[in-house]
């Protein structure tokens, strides 16, 4: 894979390199080294925003948004020439499936008819052999082969769908909600697993944000985080 030439800034690095060892040295343990640990705060964060500035550019021809257009525009092309092929694909896709679930459907249904004739045509040489013992005066032999477990060897109808190098009919099974409530219900009285729902966190934030904390919710906690944020100046 060719590797993608980034231009360098010198001024950025080595401004990186400084602050990051200036701010590594720095141990907060009273006032005077909690305000040199803040100015060096602000100089990351406007570092941050060079870093941010110079790869951005003017929002047109920076190194950002041009090799973005430029993915987009591949990835545009791309698609464009795929979905040429989406109604074809979509075409064949259906016929061989409905055939293939047709056929089978059919083997099946052939399948459970000779089983079915099977088991009668046992059943009915047991029940003969029964009724000739009985003529004989065995009885008890007669009642045994009536009582005797029927096993009649399933049989196999071999499937005549041809196969197709690279390709094969999958059936994957899926899930969608029909009932949200009777669902949460399910879980609550354990019929279902907890991990069948799952909480909107960004709703949640959002609640918690928006509240400030204050909202009250079974089963959720609100609470505050603090970290240090730069501000204009």
């Amino acid at each position: 894979m060719n590797e993608v030439m980034i231009p360098e800034n010198k001024e950025i690095e080595q401004g990186i390199s400084d602050l990051s060892v200036r701010a590594l040295q720095v141990k907060v343990i009273d006032n005077e080294t909690y305000v040199i640990a803040g100015d060096l705060l602000s100089l990351h964060k406007k570092m941050e925003k060079d870093i941010k500035a110079w790869f951005e550019g003017d929002g047109k021809s920076g190194i950002k948004p041009t090799a973005y257009a430029h993915w987009k525009a591949i990835c545009a092309k791309e698609n464009a020439e795929i979905a040429k092929l989406t109604l074809g694909t979509q075409h064949l896709d259906k016929q061989m499936t409905t055939y293939n679930l047709k056929k089978e459907a059919e083997r099946q249904a052939e399948e459970l008819r000779l089983r079915k004739l099977a088991e009668q045509e046992e059943e009915n040489r047991r029940l003969a052999a029964a009724i000739e013992a009985e003529k004989e005066g065995n009885k008890e032999e007669a009642e045994a082969i009536l009582e005797e477990p029927v096993f009649v060897p399933p049989p196999i109808i071999e499937k005549t769908v041809p196969k197709i190098a690279g390709q094969t009919m999958t059936t994957v099974y899926r899930a969608r909600v029909t009932d949200l409530k009777a669902l949460c219900r399910a879980v609550t009285e354990g019929k279902a697993p907890l991990t069948c729902i799952q909480a909107n966190e960004s709703f949640l934030n959002n609640l918690a944000k928006n509240s400030k904390g204050t909202e009250k919710i079974a089963g959720i906690e609100f609470y505050p985080e603090s970290s240090m944020r730069g501000v204009r100046q």
